[in-house]
Parts: structure tokens; sequence; C-alpha cells
């Protein structure tokens, strides 16, 4: 953690005199992310936490680039979440605003994988923000060359699968939870995002002797899931493993399990690492299990210091700011240590990144130009909530509770 102390140090411990002498040069960086839609939350948040380190990287002088002493600009430009809008969005940071670099998308995987193929052919590095579809993976590794400038910032989607599959049977060889004929159904939002989670976590289970007991695709920001609950309750699965990025929708699912008696573990991914999920949903969330837990500010020192250190600027950091101030903090790093925004020799700066942050070690695996997970690189924890308070439970590693 040394080597991230020094980081906030840094860009905490600047001056605005000192941010504004001898600057000579200008770094554009256009990002594209959902400002508006069902996700709108979530890229907001990222939007503001990626502003966050760039004010102070200014602050404290700029990055030396080319010799320069080099202030970053950030252009924004709203995705919705929408593909199509996001490629535009793309077009015109990279055409009009003739930016060095590119973030895209912040949140949306179907996004990124569309701006990809935009992206490449303009010759720019390309970064993304929390898309985890492990297709963007694959199209790396498919064509290394086209893709030989874009990397991931989050890891890929089956890093949940996993998480999900080995919590549930590590609670059951710890016989902490006894499934009765080892059923299990997916409720995942009609997304790259929900069909990739659900695509690698299917397999597991069945290869584990779980049969799958119901399959419900539902269109993003989808409210109503009386439908589906009602088949599922005639199914009896001992595990409903939920998929949304839309928090509305996982508000609406948790009330309605509870609404209509499912007895089922009820294992989430993405959506209640939202505030406003805990918000929406009080009570009816109690015993759950949801992953990723990557930010826990009450139970975990590194994480409180994060929202110190980002509240001290009126920011009340939840884990879309962790991940957001996280990500930039090692674009920043990897700047630096390329000395240039030259495609190339910025790639190479990313293939050898071992960056400490408050959220986990960012180390790259360079087949797929994706971050690396697990204890000693960026951890995917399980939690439960008990009594309203979301606790780490899986792995032990991680786990600041037992599971209930």
């Amino acid at each position: 953690m040394k080597l991230v102390q020094a980081f906030c140090a840094s860009l905490m411990g600047a001056t605005l005199l000192s941010g504004t002498a001898g600057l000579a040069a200008e770094l554009k960086i256009g990002v594209v992310g959902p400002l508006t839609g069902p996700a709108a939350t979530s890229g907001i948040a990222m939007r503001d936490a990626y502003q966050f380190v760039v004010d102070a990287v200014n602050a404290d002088g700029g990055i030396d680039l080319n010799g320069e002493k080099t202030t970053v600009t950030l252009i924004f430009e709203d995705s919705a979440s929408r593909p199509e809008m996001g490629v535009s969005a793309a077009q015109k940071l990279l055409t009009r605003d003739n930016v060095d670099l590119l973030i895209g998308d912040m949140f949306a995987s179907s996004v990124t994988i569309a701006l990809m193929d935009v992206a490449a052919s303009y010759g720019k590095f390309v970064m993304s923000g929390q898309p985890v579809s492990s297709e963007i993976a694959r199209k790396v590794e498919s064509d290394p060359v086209r893709f030989a400038n874009f990397w991931k910032s989050s890891w890929n989607s089956d890093a949940y699968a996993k998480a999900v599959f080995e919590a549930v049977e590590g609670l059951m060889a710890a016989g902490k939870f006894e499934p009765g004929d080892k059923k299990i159904a997916f409720i995942f939002e009609d997304t790259d995002y929900g069909k990739s989670n659900t695509e690698y976590a299917v397999p597991l289970f069945k290869e584990a002797g779980w049969t799958e007991a119901g399959h419900e695709a539902v269109p993003l920001g989808h409210s109503d899931f009386y439908p589906q609950l009602s088949k599922l309750r005639a199914d009896r699965p001992d595990v409903v493993v939920s998929i949304f990025t839309s928090v509305n929708s996982g508000v609406a699912l948790t009330r309605q399990i509870k609404e209509t008696g499912l007895d089922s573990l009820h294992v989430a991914i993405y959506y209640p690492l939202r505030p406003e999920f805990h918000e929406g949903v009080g009570a009816d969330s109690e015993g759950m299990l949801w992953t990723p837990m990557l930010y826990d500010p009450v139970n975990n020192e590194r994480h409180k210091a994060l929202f110190d250190l980002m509240g001290a600027k009126g920011i009340a950091a939840t884990g879309d700011h962790a991940q957001g101030y996280c990500q930039m903090a090692m674009l920043v790093d990897n700047l630096k240590r390329a000395g240039t925004h030259e495609p190339a020799k910025l790639s190479e700066a990313f293939a050898t990144t071992d960056f400490p942050c408050y959220t986990g070690r960012f180390v790259y695996d360079t087949a797929n130009h994706t971050p690396k997970i697990g204890a000693d690189f960026l951890p995917v924890a399980v939690a439960q909530i008990q009594d309203g308070v979301s606790k780490a439970v899986w792995p032990p590693s991680a786990a600041t509770a037992e599971f209930k």
C-alpha cells in the first residue's frame, strides 16, 4: 500500500499555485458513459471519481509527457447505455474533439463491444471502465494486432460466476447451507452483462450436479417479476441468481420475492453494491447474498481511507466511485511511467502494470488485456445482508462475518 499512499499524497498535497505554473501542453481524454438512462447513477459516480483524480493531478502540476508539463482535460459524452449512442459519442470525441485517448464505455459492456472496432480505426489508445463481458476479452484475443492498444479496467464476467458458484458450494461444504434437490434458477437482464454472467455460471453449477429450474431473461429496467416468480414457486429452486445493472429491477425483484414468499437463497450480482438499492428495498433484502463486494468503508480500513479522502471534497463515495478512482489513478500512473500518450508505448506500460489501489492490485493478463482477480490482485468477495448491513462472508480470506 506504500505506492498508493504515495500516489494519494501527491494528489492531495498539491497547491493551486504549483498546478498552474509552467504548464505548456494539454492531454485530452474522451470519456463515454451513461449519464442518463437506467445506469446513470453509476455513470455519474464514475464521472465524478475520474474528475476527482484529474483535478488533483492538475493541481499537482500535471503529468510529464514528452518532456513537457501537461494538464489533463476530460471530455464526457453520454451513451445512455445504448450501443448506437456510444458509437456516435466516440466518433464525436475522436473527430470533432480530437481527443488523445478514449475511455469507453465507463459502464456498459454492450457499448464497449460496439465502439471497440470504431475506436481501433482511429489508432488511439482505448480503455474501458467497469465493463466485464468476456466477449470484450475474446475480441482482444481474436485480433491482438487490431486491439493491441485496447485495455480493460475490470475483470471478465466469469469472475462473478466463479464467485457465486464457489460461495454456494463452499457454504454447502462447510455445512452452512443445505439445498434440497440442488435446483438453481437465473433471472437476468437481456444485456451482454446479464447474458455473459449467466453463460458462465450455468455450466459451473451443472457440472457440480445442479439442475437449472429457470432461465428468465428480462428487458433492461424491467420491474414486473410476478410471472417469473409464479413459475419459480412451482419449480421450487434452492437458489435464485439475479443479475441486473438497473437498481430499480433489483429493488422490484427483491420486494416481490419477499411478497410472494419464494423460499430460495437469493444471490444477486451487481445491483446491491448501489446504496440506493438498500434504501429502496429495506428489510426485504435480509439474508440475501450478493457480489461483487468491492467496497466496504465500514469494515475495511483501506476503503474507509478512500471514503474519507473523497469525503473531504464533499463526495460520499460508493463502490462506483471507488472503481472510478482506482481506474483513473492507474491510468495516470501508466501515463507517467510511459512518459507519453503514444498508444504503443502506453500499452507497454499497461502490460507491466503493478498498481496497488484501495480496491486491490492491478496486474494484467497480457493475453486478453484484462486485470487479474484473486486475493493477491482484485478480490471478488460475496457478501450477505445481515441486520441491514452488508458483510463479506466469502471467501474466508475476505470474510468479515459468518454466513447466517
